[in-house]
């Protein structure tokens, strides 16, 4: 079972700090999410304008509330830097989807992998069994921040996702486990 917490976690390590979205957070995430290799390497929306940001930031309470998703804004030194969350989630297995962008000026830094491995740890501690992310073939710097937070290369699923212009790509699925504990 997993052990839902009441309200969303703010999750602190020293160069980064994991907190819930903010009504005020809407300008940096639009900003942000104008980046092309966000556009290109995730789901968001394209264009992606004020208004769905809006609207994702404040459908971000009522999904954890539903045990939907679990979306944290990653701050450093004040800024917003990166997005992370566990969703698609499927609770009945204790399975979820890791799904992270970083911010250009934020790129190269580990950060990805800090927020990756934070909130995954987090995830095994209330209940989560599997964790695991999907990448394109070619967003090796997605892979990279996977394998730095403790990720291994599970399989390729051929011709999984779609990409913007319409063609089929293959998937790189990336899964993490909790660490197995011995007992005497």
């Amino acid at each position: 079972m997993i052990s839902w917490p009441i309200t969303e976690p703010v999750l602190v390590d020293k160069a980064l700090m994991l907190r819930p979205w903010h009504l005020d957070d809407v300008n940096s995430v639009y900003e942000i999410c104008q980046d092309p290799a966000i556009q290109e390497f995730t789901t968001v929306p394209v264009p992606y304008t004020r208004e769905i940001a809006d609207f994702w930031i404040r459908s971000s309470p009522q999904k954890y509330l539903e045990r939907d998703k679990i979306s944290l804004a990653g701050i450093r030194n004040g800024e917003i830097v990166l997005s992370v969350s566990i969703h698609g989630i499927h609770e009945f297995d204790h399975v979820g989807e890791i799904g992270y962008w970083v911010s250009p000026n934020a790129r190269g830094e580990g950060l990805a992998a800090l927020a990756v491995k934070m909130i995954s740890d987090f995830g095994f501690a209330i209940g989560f069994r599997r964790l695991f992310a999907i990448t394109l073939p070619d967003n090796l710097a997605s892979q990279k921040s996977l394998i730095n937070a403790g990720f291994e290369l599970e399989t390729v699923l051929r011709d999984r996702m779609t990409r913007r212009n319409g063609t089929q790509a293959n998937a790189v699925v990336f899964a993490k486990f909790p660490d197995v504990k011995i007992t005497d």
